[in-house]
């Protein structure tokens, strides 16, 4: 079961923005925080049919309807995680295809900055990991020109939680949700751009220093079909490359990936 206590901290617009230097605020269209939501990424999806600016950042104290990638549910207790949802839309022709993969990127230095330093591991193509236990989840979500980037990052859990979950708190006693929300706003503002006109290319050495499957006995598992190999990092483009027993290498740009038992 999970309680409240006095030092339950509500995220204020306010105090969020302070946080974000003056050139990110001139990207930062819109701000808004819900009590409730069943979801950050469904909304934004809705406000960009509503052709709605980019740069429009949503957040909610709790989700009541919030999922991960393929529906999997994401427990959301109120007043305690980060569920933040940005609606951007990038100008030309931009590939989004490694997007995850900078966006994990984006989440291991704003920890960094916040000085979570030891033991983060990206887990191809959204998980953010502490050793093997999920700290935080990246969907990525189109609609039209439009991406919205959703990221749920656990900063304490109930006791009944998922094992195989992992939370802010267990690693730190310095549990600011304002700031460190601040700070995740304001990176993404940073680096989104440098995406949009350099691609994948900069973020790939950061990812390879914390992938967490590497040249380690996976299985990919497809909606058709599950694929057992060793992975041998990700391309430039963010695919994972996966070497089968005949020494050849294959290319997944989707898919969910676990180690092979």
């Amino acid at each position: 079961m999970f309680s409240f206590n006095k030092n339950t901290e509500y995220l204020i617009a306010d105090k969020i923005a302070a946080i974000i230097t003056p050139e990110n605020k001139k990207s930062l269209t819109r701000l808004e925080i819900f009590p409730t939501l069943p979801s950050t990424n469904r909304f934004l999806l809705e406000q960009a049919k509503q052709n709605a600016t980019s740069g429009y950042v949503c957040l909610t104290e709790e989700q009541t309807e919030g999922y991960g990638r393929r529906g999997s549910p994401w427990v959301a207790p109120p007043a305690t995680n980060i569920f933040c949802s940005l609606l951007w839309r990038f100008s030309g022709s931009v590939n989004i295809s490694g997007l995850s993969i900078a966006i994990g990127v984006i989440l291991v230095n704003t920890l960094k900055k916040y000085g979570i330093t030891s033991d983060l591991k990206l887990k191809w193509p959204n998980d953010l990991l502490v050793g093997s236990r999920k700290l935080a989840g990246i969907l990525l979500e189109t609609q039209g020109s439009a991406v919205v980037i959703g990221i749920g990052l656990n900063l304490r859990l109930p006791e009944d939680a998922n094992p195989k979950w992992i939370a802010l708190e267990n690693m730190t006693s310095d549990i600011r949700r304002n700031f460190l929300t601040g700070l995740l706003i304001n990176e993404l503002l940073t680096e989104l751009p440098v995406f949009q006109n350099q691609g994948l290319t900069p973020f790939l050495t950061e990812w390879q220093k914390h992938d967490a499957l590497i040249n380690q006995k996976i299985v990919i598992h497809t909606p058709m079909k599950k694929f057992p190999g060793v992975m041998r990092g990700i391309s430039e483009n963010g695919e994972l490359l996966l070497e089968d027993e005949e020494g050849k290498k294959e290319r997944f740009s989707y898919g969910e990936a676990s180690l092979s038992h």
